[in-house]
């Protein structure tokens, strides 16, 4: 074995054979790895970097439960989350030495996949009758409801029993979107200044003509920003590539037209935003639609004081209105553009509310919100 501290080469010693005497070798053979050796060999420079290496060498582990479509890890744990992973790695380790997964073979990411969603979806003891799948999503909800300030937990008040009902069969509420998945199908040539060909800009003109009610029509997608900004959730989401001139769809995109579950995902991430001030305005404003629709003034003041309470400028000072009202601008303006938001009123002083679709999607944002990793307290 490597070099390290002569009292910890003797323990991990000691500790193999003693696994070895009761049938474990294959948790022997960590004790004496290279991998413990280099582990402690960190330590030895110092606690940070020891603590690095057994990260490193925890994350490369096949007893490690990896992230799978249904569960991803978070940083920041609950009681049903941290138990169900502690038992699951117990569970993968006594897979490993019985055999019923073999670490040696190529197929054992994948094996291990399926094994790991196996468990986590079937009812498991210590989780009240539940599958572990079904009690971390639960806490998660429960912990994410619960989360300061009160102004936050009012908005949300409203929609909170309908996501502990079960999920509901999917519907295809991003219509926007797999129209022009559908348009670029096999590819299409882009202009020289790359923008989407005309004959799209006109389709998108004919069937969708509220976006553009004035004038002859748009002859440029650069005159068509809503269809400009779902060019642009392709190209973030990976639903395009891009050769020369020719635009088309990527396998990602070719799974979203076909299954309408991933593209109401999709669209329900877009709606959201990518930054945490942008899914804090959008959380709070789709439970505050969710109980009622709010003119805008309305809205902007019910969001505000949750944005003030938790966000600030570099230097300390506060958000203000006018940054709210920003973010609640890409907000209804994300949701117009994917339908998500009624439009049968688009004067400037009718109140925001919830199409059909629009709250189908809402459930599907929230739940990404409430049901995805904590990765920090």
């Amino acid at each position: 074995m490597a070099r390290g501290p002569p009292e910890q080469r003797r323990v991990v010693t000691v500790l193999a054979d003693l696994l070895t005497r009761v049938g474990r070798v294959r948790a022997a053979a960590v004790c004496t790895s290279a991998t413990t050796a280099q582990v402690l060999a960190a330590w030895q420079c110092s606690e940070e970097a020891g603590f690095a290496a057994y990260r490193k060498a925890m994350a490369a582990s096949p007893t490690n439960p990896p992230d799978v479509p249904e569960l991803s890890w978070g940083q920041a744990m609950g009681i049903q989350e941290a138990l169900a992973r502690a038992n699951l790695e117990h569970r993968l380790e006594q897979a490993l030495d019985e055999g019923e997964l073999d670490p040696d073979v190529r197929t054992l990411p994948a094996a291990r996949r399926r094994f790991v969603q196996h468990w986590l979806t079937a009812v498991q003891p210590g989780f009240e009758g539940r599958a572990p799948l079904e009690a971390v999503r639960r806490e998660r909800r429960e912990l994410w409801a619960a989360a300061p300030p009160t102004e936050r937990r009012a908005l949300l008040a409203a929609v909170l029993p309908a996501l502990e009902e079960p999920v509901a069969a999917p519907v295809d509420t991003a219509e926007p979107l797999r129209w022009l998945l559908e348009q670029i199908g096999g590819g299409v040539t882009l202009t020289q200044a790359g923008y989407l060909p005309r004959e799209v800009v006109a389709a998108a003109f004919a069937r969708y003509s509220h976006w553009y009610p004035v004038g002859k029509g748009p002859r440029s997608e650069a005159d068509l920003f809503q269809l400009a900004d779902l060019h642009e959730l392709a190209r973030t989401h990976r639903l395009v590539t891009k050769r020369h001139r020719t635009l088309k769809l990527s396998a990602a995109g070719r799974a979203q037209l076909a299954d309408h579950q991933l593209r109401q995902h999709t669209a329900a991430l877009a709606w959201l935003g990518t930054t945490a001030a942008e899914r804090q305005v959008a959380e709070c404003a789709l439970g505050a639609l969710w109980a009622e629709p709010r003119l805008r003034e309305d809205l902007r003041d019910a969001v505000h004081p949750v944005l003030a309470a938790g966000f600030t400028y570099d230097g300390g000072t506060a958000v203000e209105v006018k940054d709210t009202e920003r973010l609640l601008w890409r907000f209804w303006h994300t949701g117009r553009e994917l339908g998500y938001l009624d439009e049968r009123d688009r004067s400037v002083d009718a109140p925001i509310s919830l199409s059909t679709t629009g709250r189908s999607a809402a459930l599907e944002a929230l739940r990404v919100l409430a049901e995805g990793p904590r990765n920090r307290i």
